[in-house]
């Protein structure tokens, strides 16, 4: 029997409404620059203070929060603990493989991630798709930064002094598509960061198209670009379908990340 596909939001259904409030809670004092009250969390997220008081009490009891002056809280020392025992190696590489595969899955299209390394666009995970005809590439694999949706995600999000020299250099036409004017480059990387997510009209190579969204980390650092390449010609409808399962996975991954924004 073949393996059941699950989109990326498979899981949601089968969460614990007290538990998300209870990290929605979390994650709300942890962005608060002082400790919150009971009716500050209360306002915050909407909830009833008496649902907000009992569980600041839970998780105080669990030493996930702790009582700051002013019948306040903060976080707790379990936090701390809990944080030290994260494995080394934990990192974007490893949150993102599941989610690549989810979207990988759910399209039938490959999945990839990848890095700014220099001056280049390097792919360090890759979920493949069942499909016979997806795109593939490899790991290790490095792209220019003016060619392909997830180089110029990343570029979209370089320090300007480091865009700027690398607009500086000569950008080669790989095909008919490729942007060589650093002036047309420029508005489209503004554009990318503008809407949340990047598209290669067979700019690398010819007949191959992606979309790529980035990955941020707690810092709101883009760390990562999340892309899905596919064969030229697709419908509108599945294009669009694309942009949101992709914006969506670098959301998840992004959040795993501890990023705060909203996707």
């Amino acid at each position: 029997m073949a393996p059941v596909k699950r989109s990326v939001d498979a899981l949601a259904e089968h969460r614990i409404p007290a538990i998300d409030r209870a990290v929605a809670v979390l994650e709300q004092i942890e962005r608060s620059a002082q400790p919150l009250s009971i009716r500050e969390v209360s306002a915050a997220l909407s909830i009833p203070r008496s649902t907000a008081y009992r569980i600041l009490n839970s998780l105080e009891a669990g030493g996930l929060l702790a009582r700051a002056p002013g019948a306040a809280y903060r976080l707790g020392p379990a936090i701390l603990r809990m944080a030290r025992m994260v494995p080394r190696g934990f990192d974007v590489v490893t949150l993102a493989r599941p989610v690549l595969e989810g979207v990988a899955g759910e399209l039938g299209l490959s999945a990839k991630l990848s890095v700014l390394d220099g001056a280049s666009a390097l792919v360090v995970a890759i979920a493949m798709a069942p499909g016979a005809y997806a795109v593939t590439t490899q790991v290790g694999r490095r792209f220019p930064l003016h060619a392909g949706a997830a180089s110029k995600m990343l570029a979209a999000y370089m320090p300007l002094g480091e865009l700027e020299c690398a607009l500086a250099a000569p950008l080669p036409r790989l095909t008919a598509a490729t942007l060589t004017d650093a002036v047309v480059l420029r508005a489209e990387l503004a554009e990318a960061r503008r809407c949340g997510w990047a598209r290669d009209r067979g700019e690398h190579d010819d007949g191959v198209g992606a979309i790529a969204a980035p990955v941020f980390d707690a810092e709101d650092a883009c760390v990562a670009a999340l892309s899905v390449p596919f064969v030229a010609g697709l419908q509108a409808d599945m294009i669009e379908r694309i942009i949101a399962a992709v914006r969506r996975a670098a959301g998840i991954v992004s959040r795993s990340l501890g990023h705060a924004g909203a996707f």
